[in-house]
């Protein structure tokens, strides 16, 4: 029989239902069984890519099927790979306990972790004051030299050529040729673990230290990737975070590292128009934004 009962025929249909409780309760029941854990009520959790549920003291992330997703083996591969590295690595993040697929009406890939508990950034840092602000930013400078170490291949995603793919010219027409000499002119190790979306509401603040959650997009590019939503978003460029972050880094120049970071992204151009504000840009005008953000001013 199929568990799952509903027909997914475009990426809609998947979001129609991603939250349903009703709709993924014997596919997850199976799940469990197939796994020996025990099965929960459950209670959905959002998530923008799979069906994700709290059932007791779990999570279980379902990941939609090929023909709605085509990246979603990569999405699985990538979850999977990253869980297990960072346990290894006694890096705090939420615990895999299994992993695996089930063919029912679809293919469906799921993983099954212990959530991370803590406080997310976003919350902490309404409250935080200077020293604790200092304190977290070493912390987290500290997890990622665990966690920004050269990998083998965990996917079939080049973010090398998904970067080069993105749209620069919408920066104006002499951006791309900067951007290129650029790069040329400051070579990096690209097969970096890299989280990539460093968010306020991905950094938890646990007890006594601080972990990460949400791997599904990570990749293997350079480290400076990572710098760019922790700095200029989930940070604000708040001086007490990035004084912490640079003395766990041994970075004085992180205006260097984010004009590195937002050039190897493939969503460089996104960030770099909300800096700037207006087209065309320059690597000039680029930096003096930067200086001029770090700085308070």
């Amino acid at each position: 029989m199929d568990y799952f009962q509903h027909q997914l025929n475009q990426w809609a249909d998947w979001q129609a239902v991603q939250t349903s409780t009703t709709s993924f309760e014997p596919l997850i029941r199976q799940i469990y069984a197939s796994e020996n854990e025990p099965f929960k009520a459950l209670e959905p959790v959002k998530s923008d890519f799979a069906a994700v549920f709290q059932a007791g003291g779990l999570d279980v992330a379902i990941f939609p099927p090929a023909n709605v997703a085509p990246n979603t083996r990569d999405r699985y591969q990538t979850e999977r790979f990253s869980l297990t590295r960072l346990q290894r690595l006694s890096v705090a993040a939420p615990t895999l306990k299994h992993a695996g697929f089930i063919f029912d009406a679809y293919q469906f890939y799921y993983v099954i972790y212990q959530p991370l508990l803590g406080v997310p950034l976003t919350n902490f840092k309404t409250t935080a004051k200077p020293l604790a602000k200092q304190t977290l930013g070493r912390q987290i400078g500290q997890a990622l030299l665990q966690l920004n170490l050269d990998v083998t291949s965990f996917n079939q995603v080049d973010q090398a050529a998904v970067s080069n793919h993105a749209d620069w010219g919408q920066l104006g027409p002499d951006f791309v040729a900067e951007r290129t000499a650029y790069l040329a002119a400051h070579p990096v190790v690209p097969n970096q673990l890299v989280h990539g979306h460093l968010t306020g509401d991905n950094i938890i603040v646990t007890t006594g230290q601080v972990g990460f959650r949400h791997f599904q997009t990570a990749i293997q590019a350079p480290k400076a990737v990572e710098l760019v939503p922790l700095v200029l978003s989930a940070f604000a460029c708040d001086p007490d975070f990035v004084a912490g972050l640079q003395a766990a880094l041994g970075r004085a120049d992180l205006v260097a590292d984010l004009m590195l970071g937002l050039l190897w992204r493939a969503d460089g151009p996104k960030w770099i128009k909300q800096l700037l504000g207006t087209t065309p840009a320059t690597l000039a005008a680029l930096q003096s934004v930067l200086t001029a953000q770090l700085n308070g001013k």
